[in-house]
């Protein structure tokens, strides 16, 4: 049930911005009221009127605020000022739109345009676009939504003098209204000019846009993707302290993590947020959290809590709840789950029947809400709500309606993410990313090769100076010769400043002209699929007539298609638990050649853990409490090695081996490996915070080369092979708990990136003494 909460989160999008209200002292308005009384100038009580008005909204009374800018409004129009009546009108406009009268917000907007217009006030112009383009996107007039949007990012373009936060925030509305009409390819090309807008003029709001991000691929079915950019949302807000951010994250996170059916795990983020809004008595957030419970009880066909939890949501939310037709829809979805799970008893029962058909005409009703509403609401509500009471239907023995149902719920999956939405956005994200990628390649390269020609001009300057200062003669000649060099240094250093500005402006550019000729090609492509779009309605329309004379042939094509799909699934669940077990470079081999050999790879990071005293713990808390920790612990594992690239191979009892670097060679095997064991660290250490009951853990890692391939051909696994390996272990057995412990051959690869502690010599079995290092946290 993913989409209900990021529907919302969409809308949020629209309405809810970043503006920051300031309680005012009641002392500023009497002051106010006292000019008023004593002013006789029109143009000075205008300008009052409209004082006043700022700040009852900013205390956030927008009765007050739209009833004295009324009347600020009538002075301007008796003086005819143009630039003063269309600021009143967009100042009056938008606080009826946060009242919520769309009508009436609109009409004082589309009056404020009128003036506006006439004026090079682009600041006032900029934002009378961006409410237009909100309101229309909430009216689902799409088309003007962004032209509206457009008109901002023209402006800012044009170099004219608007807020930045006006054009970000433009970015994200072309993003998300793109979102909402479910064209992913647009959108995927507007989220990431967006989070790169936001990346290079204002980093501090990278949360909403890797919110954006995850919503985006969560929709899109791409698990890997939403929740590596959820997991991006949660860094950032940990990071800058936001607390109110972090559990809205840890939201998120379990949403995704249910979604990949992990359903332990999404419990725990949920009952971390629950915490935190608790202490906090942050009530209002805590329904959404209840809901979240509900669908994963739901996923474990526990009916019973999933109600409980569904109708805690429904007492705490009211009917001012943006999200209450959504609570409410919940519970009708999780009471008509329930009663029909137990199938043999429902037929048998007349009472349960009866109380079927009383909660399939209920739940019909909730759908009804969302059909009629006229702002944006998530495909997913219908296609969820199309199956359910198709199968209630059915029960019923009303079969027209549940026919009826199922041709709904598959007419809309297909219109959501049918096949070419699909492909589009496949093609247009792996051009970009490989646009991407070698723009980064040729912008590296040529970075090198501009820092080594420093360095080499810095070595000839040290070698000149070098042996003037040894022919000085006095001290005085020395220092000069001291000042000269540090003198020269620097221009060198501002030259080669100046040309790595240059190279990276070059290649800005460059992915500007490419993004401007993508666009020029997805506008033609369009136009080729509306065309094509035509010409298959004129042949449906004959089409049509034929398939009237061919009813038996058409049911021996759906058998046939049901066969497809049957056996397209079973295909997919056999290439899904081939790439839990092989690499996916390996599991294609496979497949296509149907053996695979053992490779040899020169360079890899072998990583070994191992949690401390696993036996004593075992006989001390119970074997059963031990292996569910070992279970959550390697969960965690398990992400952190998809988060940094490595590859697992195997756990052998309470130990975990990993491998950085193969299938696929990376030149930073060594970097990723430490990183990953330095947050498998951070991990453990506040899981022993938490649980009382949880393990300590050694870690050691080793680099060099290994032979990796299949073992067996019976419940065959993918394992590494080599003295590597070996040596990784004793790097793992030499270690100290709460440490990760390298060899030499780690160390030389990173020196440079971390903070290490020698530890000499030490003696390993079968190894001989060898030098190893603990790396310190970051």
């Amino acid at each position: 049930m993913k989409n209900k909460f990021t529907s919302f989160a969409i809308i949020c999008f629209f309405f809810c911005g970043n503006t920051v209200f300031k309680a005012q002292e009641s002392v500023e308005i009497n002051n106010l009221k006292s000019q008023l009384k004593l002013t006789k100038s029109d143009k000075e009580r205008a300008k009052i009127f409209g004082d006043l008005g700022n700040i009852y909204a900013q205390n956030k009374n927008a009765d007050s605020a739209i009833s004295y800018s009324k009347l600020s409004l009538s002075s301007y129009l008796k003086n005819n000022d143009t630039e003063q009546i269309g600021r009143a009108n967009l100042f009056i406009g938008t606080l009826f739109l946060q009242k919520n009268d769309l009508v009436t917000g609109e009409k004082y907007l589309l009056e404020a345009e009128k003036y506006l217009h006439k004026t090079e006030n682009y600041e006032k112009r900029a934002l009378l676009n961006f409410w237009m383009a909100r309101l229309n996107a909430v009216n689902k007039k799409s088309d003007i939504a962004t032209k509206y949007y457009n008109e901002v990012l023209k402006y800012n373009k044009e170099g004219r003098k608007i807020d930045k936060n006006l054009v970000m925030e433009s970015y994200q509305g072309i993003f998300a209204n793109n979102f909402i009409q479910q064209e992913y390819a647009d959108s995927y090309t507007a989220l990431y000019t967006y989070i790169d807008f936001v990346k290079k003029n204002y980093p501090e709001n990278l949360y909403p846009a890797y919110r954006s991000a995850g919503t985006f691929f969560l929709t899109s079915r791409d698990n890997k993707k939403a929740l590596e950019y959820f997991q991006k949302g949660l860094e950032v807000s940990q990071k800058s302290h936001n607390d109110l951010q972090t559990a809205e994250a840890k939201i998120f996170m379990a949403n995704i993590y249910s979604e990949m059916n992990q359903l332990e795990v999404a419990k725990k983020y949920l009952n971390e947020a629950k915490t935190y809004y608790e202490s906090q008595n942050l009530k209002d957030n805590l329904p959404l959290v209840y809901y979240y419970f509900s669908d994963i009880y739901s996923k474990e066909k526990d009916f019973v809590k999933a109600e409980e939890y569904a109708a805690k949501g429904m007492k705490l939310s009211s009917e001012k709840d943006p999200m209450y037709q959504y609570y409410k829809n919940h519970e009708g979805f999780i009471g008509l789950k329930k009663i029909m799970e137990d199938s043999l008893s429902l037929k048998n029962s007349p009472s349960k029947l009866s109380e079927l058909e009383i909660k399939t005409k209920e739940q019909v009703k909730n759908l009804e809400y969302f059909t009629q509403l006229k702002t944006y609401v998530s495909p997913e509500i219908f296609i969820q709500n199309y199956e359910v009471l198709h199968r209630a239907y059915a029960f019923l023995g009303d079969y027209n309606q549940s026919y009826s149902y199922l041709k709904k719920m598959y007419d809309k999956k297909e219109e959501t993410y049918g096949i070419d939405k699909m492909k589009a956005l496949s093609s247009v994200q792996s051009e970009t990313e490989l646009a991407n990628e070698r723009t980064r390649i040729k912008l590296e390269e040529e970075t090198k090769r501009i820092q080594l020609q420093k360095e080499i001009e810095l070595k000839a300057l040290r070698f000149e100076y070098e042996k003037k200062q040894a022919a000085a003669k006095t001290e005085e000649e020395r220092k000069r010769l001291a000042l000269e060099e540090d003198l020269k240094r620097k221009e060198i250093q501002i030259k080669f400043d100046e040309e790595q500005k240059a190279v990276s402006l070059k290649y800005d550019q460059e992915k500007r002209i490419a993004k401007i000729d993508q666009e020029k090609k997805d506008a033609i492509a369009k136009a080729d699929l509306e065309n094509s779009k035509a010409q298959k309605n004129m042949w449906a329309f004959g089409a049509g007539l034929s398939l009237l004379l061919l009813g038996f042939a058409g049911f021996s094509y759906n058998q046939k298609r049901k066969d497809n799909k049957k056996i397209a699934e079973e295909k997919k669940k056999s290439d899904d638990l081939l790439l839990n077990i092989l690499p996916h470079e390996v599991a294609e081999e496979l497949k296509e050649k149907g053996k695979t050999n053992a490779k040899h790879f020169d360079q890899v990071s072998v990583l070994f853990t191992d949690f401390v005293n696993f036996t004593a713990n075992s006989e001390r808390i119970g074997v059963q409490e031990v292996l569910n920790e070992l279970n959550i612990c390697f969960t965690e594992f398990d992400r952190i090695m998809e988060k940094y690239n490595l590859e697992k191979i195997k756990t052998i009892g309470d130990a975990y081996l990993a491998v950085s670097g193969l299938p696929i060679s990376n030149e930073h095997h060594a970097t990723n490996a430490v990183n990953a064991a330095l947050e498998i660290l951070s991990y453990i250490q506040q899981r022993k915070k938490d649980n009382p009951s949880a393990l300590d853990i050694r870690i050691g890692i080793h680099s060099g080369p290994v032979i990796a391939g299949i073992v067996g051909v019976k419940k065959f696994a993918y394992d590494i092979w080599g003295d590597t390996v070996n040596t990784a272990a004793r790097m793992e057995q030499n270690s100290s708990p709460g440490k990760v412990n390298i060899s030499e051959a780690t160390h030389q690869l990173i020196k440079e990136d971390f903070n290490f502690e020698y530890r000499g010599k030490i003696e390993t079995k079968g190894k001989g003494a060898m030098d190893m290092y603990f790396v310190n946290q970051i």
